[in-house]
């Protein structure tokens, strides 16, 4: 009996621990495209401005073997379950070869995993369906890193005058 209500109120805290854990900064990993089966790297910058949660997250592509880039205001908040959901908000930057479409959205849903003194999101992505294009669906991992020195999404930032952004979660 014991046992059951340790795991009972255990259950109930987690979405409290969530809410108490610092997710600003800079996570760095992998996104995984179920359709092209492929995992490419990942960055989300995350930040807080006067209470809300705001970031960008830099995706990369391969089509037709060539490497496409996009960069994106995020979006962040965090669920009464404790999932950390990431919207697209726009995008800032790329370098596709057509015109992307306006109205393609992703959206993130992850857990925030605390392994071995290391803070993980890891958790599923999907983009909405549009008449030209239906939606796509993956898994996203990312660590917490320190170090900022071998980030394109910092390195962007910094090129465009915003590193106000990049240093905000230092």
């Amino acid at each position: 009996m014991k046992k059951i209500l340790l795991i009972a109120v255990s259950l109930y805290m987690f979405p409290l621990y969530v809410l108490s854990q610092d997710i600003t900064g800079l996570w760095k990993g992998t996104m995984y495209n179920d359709s092209t089966k492929t995992s490419l790297p990942y960055e989300l910058l995350i930040k807080k401005e006067k209470g809300k949660l705001t970031g960008y997250t830099h995706s990369w592509f391969i089509i037709d073997g060539k490497e496409y880039y996009g960069i994106k205001t995020v979006k962040v908040s965090v669920a009464k379950d404790g999932k950390i959901i990431i919207k697209d908000a726009s995008l800032v930057e790329n370098n596709y070869p057509v015109e992307p479409d306006k109205d393609v959205h992703q959206l993130n849903v992850l857990d925030l995993v605390s392994q071995n003194e290391e803070d993980m999101l890891d958790g599923l992505f999907v983009t909405n369906r549009t008449r030209e294009f239906r939606e796509l669906t993956g898994h996203i991992n990312v660590k917490k890193v320190n170090s900022f020195t071998e980030s394109s999404l910092i390195q962007y930032l910094q090129r465009k005058g915003d590193d106000k952004e990049a240093v905000a979660v230092r």
